[in-house]
């Protein structure tokens, strides 16, 4: 699904859906969320559901959605986009409604009445009409209050306006306001309802909402999956990267750290298996760290299900703990040292690390006397390996190469750096250790080369040996890279080349084994014609009495028989597919069933059962000729065996010959009988049929194409071959 898909306006309406179950009403506004939620899963099953066949683990998710579609119509009914009670929710809310406006408008007709009189004008501050207190009143100048009969609502500030209710709309007052509270109680009756409504389906709505936030977790991995640009998990087959129990190895092909930005180069690490613990080495800021951390995140991604951004073949172990010790915590509050806050981690790691554990160590041992700390980070590693656990750490101690090189379990690593350009070019190489780019960098900044010169003099003469040889190794497997490299190209091309030779002499060997084949069903059937008329003169000669002509009879027979044994001794070079392909065994044919012949791409109908000699009598059309058992891809049953010997069941009708005959009709004619046959066909399993209509005018034609065209039964239409018919003759191929 494209990650874009949302859930709309679905909101947690879980608590209100449990508030309905206990009795309790809801407000319109509470009532919309539950629709708008409901409204939402209908939309997202529907969605998900039509790509069922691409996302077949979230439509199975989708089908647990029940947006209880009658729940959420009746309450869009009742109502109204802004949270207000519809007078269609009920026929009394709809009466009381009108009943209220009309009580309404005669009340202010009644007041507009007196204000407009000679004596309203005279007594009221306004001629208008306000609400006190849910009442309509009037203002009254106060000195004028004897002239007018009614009830005081209130009055003015200053005490010089009164607001009163006149007696004579008192009652109508009475009647408008008794309305009203009959159309609140209706529209509490209304809401109360409704709630009903949702407790009865309140576990539907809650496992709505559950589901609800499945999906968009899983979408919401997509997104991620997107923004990282993470490869695609597969439904079926392996999916990378893959979690797999420890000890798996740990293995993550081009990893790219998720919050780095830009031009981010990808890193591949391994550890596990031959080694379970790697010593990455190399100079600042030449992305130790960043390994380290791309790694222990990573995994915990793929632990979590995230979506992890690494190639496909990446590898991760699911382990029941990580610990790492990177950065600086040095505290003086707690008089901590960075060798002393490295230490107190390092050693609550080795109290709890394991053989399900990955533990990684930055800048091992560091903070302190090289030469102990180098000591120090010996014995760590050391006792990581014998835990078993999988280790990745850096250091900058240069004697701890050898060390790794020679102790069973610890594999050299480096981060490559560019001495030309004096940066970093954060690849990860494993197997060689880090080369020590001091005297290098201290040169190409343009440290005097006397100095350069009296440093590299003053190093131990096993050091320059060493860095020397890494330098030489360095050299031979860039060499060893590029050649491997350039021969993977050209066993590449090579893969392909022959690829198209292969396919294109695939192609030769389909095309002359289907002219082989039309050829001797041709052959045979004019053969069998020779033979007949052979025997038909045979019998005449015989019947004459004419020894002579008996005689070449009998050559020709043998002529012809020597013809034929010639014709099926002839080598015929095979596709492997089809020498691979089951033989059909002679007893699975019976007169009347339909085979499907190799190269001729037709079904024939089989006139016997196979005889000694493993052949087949079957006709094609007017044509009758003998077939041998190795040129049937299959056999089409249109009656039970008789071996069963169940002679109570009929048997079913002989699926229709895969050819109809329409010359001679007109269009009218022709078109009911084709769709009444393609109808059969169809129903028979015939892949295709051939419809003979002729080349005439071409009208028929043009109306049988046409039809066939637009025919729900019909995959595609063609024009049969020359040798078949030509323009006399259209293919129809059948859906499947």
């Amino acid at each position: 699904m494209h990650p874009g898909v949302g859930l709309g306006d679905a909101r947690d309406v879980r608590p209100l859906a449990s508030k309905a179950a206990l009795g309790g009403a809801l407000e319109p506004s509470e009532l919309l969320d539950i629709a708008s939620t409901l409204a939402a899963a209908r939309e997202l099953r529907t969605t998900i559901t039509r790509l069922s066949d691409r996302l077949p683990l979230l439509a199975e998710l989708a089908q647990r959605l029940d947006p209880v579609p009658d729940l959420a119509a009746n309450i869009n009914r009742c109502i109204s986009p802004r949270a207000e009670v519809t007078d269609a929710a009920s026929p009394a809310l709809a009466v009381l409604r009108r009943d209220v406006r009309i009580a309404h408008d005669r009340l202010n007709a009644r007041l507009q009445e007196i204000l407009n009189s000679p004596l309203g004008r005279q007594v009221a501050q306004e001629p208008i009409v306000t609400l006190r207190d849910g009442r309509y009143v009037i203002p009254i100048k106060a000195d004028e209050r004897g002239h007018i009969q009614g009830v005081v609502h209130d009055t003015s500030h200053s005490g010089a306006t009164l607001f009163i209710e006149p007696l004579s709309t008192v009652e109508l007052g009475n009647t408008w306001r008794e309305l009203q509270l009959d159309e609140q109680r209706e529209v509490e009756r209304v809401l109360r309802e409704l709630s009903a409504d949702v407790g009865e389906v309140a576990d539907a709505i809650t496992e709505n909402v559950n589901t609800l936030a499945e999906i968009d977790l899983a979408l919401a991995k997509a997104r991620l999956a997107q923004e990282l640009d993470a490869p695609e998990l597969p439904y079926q087959g392996e999916a990378q990267p893959w979690l797999a129990q420890p000890p798996s190895p740990f293995h993550l092909v081009n990893a790219r750290h998720p919050l780095l930005t830009g031009d981010v180069v990808p890193i591949s690490v391994s550890v596990g298996g031959a080694y379970s613990a790697l010593l990455v080495t190399g100079p600042n800021t030449g992305g130790k760290t960043v390994a380290l951390k791309t790694a222990g995140l990573l995994s915990l991604m793929a632990q979590a299900g995230l979506p992890v951004p690494a190639d496909a073949g990446s590898r991760l172990p699911v382990f029941s703990s990580l610990h790492a010790d990177i950065g600086d915590e040095q505290s003086i509050e707690q008089s901590l040292s960075t060798f002393s806050s490295h230490m107190s981690s390092i050693i609550g790691i080795l109290q709890h690390a394991d053989p399900n554990s990955l533990v990684l160590l930055d800048e091992l041992a560091a903070g302190t006397d090289p030469a102990e700390g180098a000591a120090l980070a010996r014995a760590i590693l050391q006792r990581l390996i014998e835990l078993g656990c999988l280790t990745i750490a850096t250091t900058h101690h240069g004697e701890l190469k050898a060390f790794a090189h020679a102790t069973p379990g610890l594999m050299n690593a480096s981060v490559e750096f560019d001495v030309d350009t004096l940066s970093p070019t954060y690849h990860l190489s494993i197997g060689l250790p880090g080369r020590s780019n001091a005297l290098a960098i201290a040169s190409r900044l343009g440290l005097p080369d006397e100095l350069v010169e009296a440093a590299r003099s003053s190093l131990a003469p096993d050091q320059a040996l060493i860095e020397s040889m890494l330098s030489e190794i360095r050299r031979e497997l860039d060499q060893a890279a590029s050649a491997r490299r350039a021969e993977e190209i050209a066993r590449s091309e090579a893969e392909e080349i022959r690829q198209r030779l292969e396919d294109r002499l695939d192609q030769f060997d389909e095309q002359r084994d289907a002219l082989l084949a039309r050829a001797a069903t041709d052959l045979e059937g004019e053969v069998e014609a020779i033979r007949d008329l052979l025997t038909q003169a045979a019998r005449r000669v015989e019947r004459a009495k004419l020894e002579p002509a008996r005689q070449k009879l009998v050559r020709a027979e043998e002529r012809v028989a020597d013809i034929q044994k010639t014709r099926q001794q002839r080598p015929r070079r095979r596709r492997r597919k089809e020498a691979e392909g089951p033989s059909i065994a002679p007893e699975d044919i019976q007169p009347g069933d339909l085979v499907w012949l190799r190269g001729y791409d037709r079904f024939g109908e089989a006139l016997s059962s196979p005889d000694e000699r493993g052949e087949v009598e079957i006709r094609l059309g007017s044509l009758h000729s003998r077939i041998r058992l190795d040129r049937v891809d299959r056999v089409q049953r249109t009656k039970p065996s008789a071996a069963h010997g169940d002679t109570s069941v009929p048997p079913p009708p002989a699926p229709p010959y895969p050819e109809i005959e329409l010359r001679g009709q007109t269009v009218d004619e022709a078109l009911p009988n084709i769709d009444k046959y393609l109808d059969e066909a169809f129903r028979s399993g015939l892949p295709f049929v051939r419809i003979v209509h002729g080349r005439g005018t071409g009208t028929l034609r043009a109306a049988i194409r046409q039809m066939l065209s637009s025919h729900p039964l019909v995959r595609s239409v063609e024009q049969a071959i020359p040798e078949e018919g030509g323009e006399g003759v259209t293919v129809a191929h059948l859906v499947e």
